[in-house]
This record gives structure tokens, C-alpha cells and sequence, in this order.
């Protein structure tokens, strides 16, 4: 019984450990407050088969912005910004996302404004795609 508990606590501590793996950070050309701009356009990968630019768009859309999402030809002319992301997934007896990295540009000028990286590489606490995309957005975009 004694050792029962004992492991039980040993399992704890290392779903705590591997949880505090993950590792979020955004960076900021200085003077450039992406939060200020309404219209929002994410580039659709080819190989998304996750739906995870629409994603973004819907969580932008949540946040009140004016965002889309699809392949660079469907960009709306009043677009002020793009977005485009690389995700990485892998396989332990389910799919899911362990990275995903931001790039936030001028749809005008294409200059990088701001970068976002998320790497969890753990689903011990089962962290869904939607909610590391949402993570990395409103840190990006400084939304509560």
C-alpha cells in the first residue's frame, strides 16, 4: 500500500516535470505594435491538413480583428498584415502539436514585425492545437 502511494507521487512529479517543458516566447521589432492593426490575413500552408490557419483566423476573429485565412492569391486588398506559421506534430498513440512558430508581417512592405515560438513537447496534460494557437496569439497581439 505504502508503495502504491509512493509511485502514485513519483507519476505526479514527472507529469510535472515534463509539463513544465514547454517554452513560449515572442519577440517585437521595436516600435512596431502589431495590436493596432484591424485586418488580418493568414497564409494557408499546403500541407495544413489540420486546419490550423483557419484556426488562427477564427481566434483573431475572437479577438476583433477582421481576419481570414487562405492561400497568399485569396489575400483581401485591405489587408495590413499576414501571418504565417510552421507547425510540427508527432505520434505516441494519438496525434497532436508539439510546436508551432508565428511570423507576423506588413502585407504592405512584407517586413517581419514580430516572431511567436511554442514548443510543448509533451501532451500530459492534454494541451489541444487551439489552445497553443491561442496562447501564442494573444501574446503576440498583447490581447488578455
Amino acid at each position: 500500500m505504502h508503495t502504491r502511494a509512493t509511485k502514485a507521487l513519483l507519476a505526479l512529479a514527472g507529469a510535472l516535470a515534463l509539463a513544465g517543458c514547454s517554452h513560449l516566447v515572442t519577440r517585437s521589432l521595436p516600435n512596431s505594435d502589431i495590436a493596432h492593426f484591424k485586418h488580418i490575413f493568414v497564409e494557408h500552408r499546403l500541407a495544413d491538413s489540420y486546419g490550423i490557419a483557419d484556426e488562427m483566423a477564427r481566434q483573431l476573429t475572437e479577438m476583433g480583428y477582421d481576419a481570414s485565412a487562405g492561400a497568399l492569391t485569396m489575400m483581401p486588398s485591405n489587408a495590413e498584415l499576414i501571418v504565417s506559421y510552421e507547425d510540427m506534430w508527432t505520434w505516441d498513440f494519438n496525434t497532436y502539436m508539439i510546436e508551432i512558430d508565428m511570423h507576423v508581417r506588413s502585407a504592405r512592405t512584407d517586413k517581419i514585425l514580430a516572431v511567436g515560438h511554442y514548443y510543448r513537447p509533451t501532451m500530459v496534460f492534454g494541451h489541444p492545437p487551439a489552445s497553443m494557437i491561442h496562447e501564442l496569439l494573444a501574446k503576440l497581439f498583447k490581447h488578455p
